[in-house]
């Protein structure tokens, strides 16, 4: 009889590990966009789900300090606290309508207008970007593996079609 107590147990034991093992996996793709973003912008994903976006650096990026291929985890200017700093890279339309990051190397402000300075590689300035020329700011940027794919595909879905604060609210 003995046995069959510590059969039982077993069995218990091992359901048990099973759910903690499925809990575990189905939060890992959320540990690992939390450890890339922070848990800050992870957390304030999913109060403003439209002001995030995961883009793939497929070289069409103009002046892009980033490697092809590298994700780029992007804060959308419509956010409600968005806010530029020098050493921030962000994503502009150029004068000739190419979409460019780069990093912002001073910030000059005249009454309500703000431009934003680019170095080139020579470290010449450029020419000032208007705060309308302006997409958002980049948050990370992630390298181009396999699991940090499926992870980003997750988050982003989840931010935009399980969200339930984001369902409730589109009304």
């Amino acid at each position: 009889m003995n046995w069959k107590r510590c059969i039982k147990t077993k069995k218990k034991f091992a359901n048990i590990l099973k759910v903690f093992l499925f809990i575990f996996f189905a939060f890992l793709p959320f540990l690992t966009v939390t450890n890339m973003i922070g848990i800050d912008a992870f957390l304030d994903s999913f109060e403003n789900p439209d002001s995030y976006v995961c883009l793939k650096d497929n070289g069409r990026l103009a002046g892009s300090n980033t490697r092809t291929q590298d994700y780029l985890i992007i804060q959308k200017i419509s956010h409600p606290d968005f806010e530029i700093k020098e050493k921030d890279f962000i994503i502009f339309y150029e004068n000739s309508g190419e979409i460019s990051c780069n990093e912002v190397n001073y910030i000059s402000t005249a009454g309500t207008i703000r431009k934003y300075y680019i170095f080139d590689e020579n470290g010449i300035l450029n020419e000032p970007i208007y705060e309308i020329q302006v997409v958002g700011k980049v948050i990370d940027f992630v390298d181009n593996n396999i699991w940090n794919s499926i992870s980003l595909k997750i988050w982003e879905t989840s931010i935009n079609n399980l969200n339930l604060r984001a369902i409730l609210t589109t009304d």
